[in-house]
């Protein structure tokens, strides 16, 4: 899959969610030059300044909403952002986060922009906000696929949560119809129940080689099919 077909699968999908309003807002992806290879990526308007909020925490989850830094946000507020490096028709790598929205709403909000002004309220008074939303503490998980990296304390297909250096085992890459899917199966089983056209999406495989590294004693390691 080229990079523009890989852009043009991503948008179509997040439209087919938005036609059911699983989705409220989505990017377009672009291409990023990176040498001889391309990175289909959601928008980066603030470079590398986010990079250096700690994983995790709501001032990162807040930095990237009030950039519109993402491939699209759920019905719920999850965040969703995903990029793909490829070579020609190759997909070498990957990076794909899901974010369950960190907080709570006593009162329904349609707008992500009412959002981030009610996380700002938060962060600068916790017992003000309390009115408004409770926390829920609920942690990203970040699927990275990284060749270039494959050890025995870094897997090829691996899962950050919890922590920045938490790398859990992960069976194989996924391209976005199967993350979407992994998502609503594994987290809204009613939506996925009530909406059959998302386990209609059609996935396709990505090659790559397992490598020599498998999960080491006491190594959580997830699998699905």
């Amino acid at each position: 899959m080229t990079p523009k077909q890989l852009i043009k699968t991503i948008l179509s999908t997040c439209q087919d969610l938005a036609s059911e309003g699983l989705v409220t807002f989505f990017n377009s992806q672009i291409e990023v030059a990176a040498g001889e290879r391309t990175i289909v990526t959601y928008p980066n308007r603030t470079g590398s300044t986010t990079r250096v909020l700690p994983f995790g925490s709501l001032e990162q989850y807040l930095a990237w909403l009030r950039n519109c830094e993402f491939t699209c946000l759920l019905f719920d507020h999850s965040l969703i952002r995903v990029s793909y490096e490829c070579a020609g028709d190759a997909i070498l790598g990957h990076n794909l986060l899901y974010w369950p929205c960190p907080v709570e709403f006593a009162d329904h909000v349609d707008d992500w922009r009412d959002l981030t002004d009610a996380i700002e309220i938060y962060l600068k008074s916790p017992s003000e906000a309390g009115e408004i939303f409770t926390m829920t503490l609920r942690s990203p998980m970040r699927f990275d696929f990284d060749p270039g990296r494959d050890g025995e304390d870094h897997p090829l297909v691996h899962l950050h949560s919890q922590f920045r250096d938490t790398r859990i085992h992960v069976h194989q890459p996924m391209c976005f119809q199967a993350f979407i899917k992994m998502i609503f199966r594994t987290f809204y089983a009613s939506k996925w129940h009530k909406y059959a056209f998302i386990g209609q999406f059609h996935e396709q495989k990505i090659s790559h080689n397992p490598g020599e590294w498998e999960p080491t004693a006491h190594y959580l390691q997830l699998y699905w099919t």
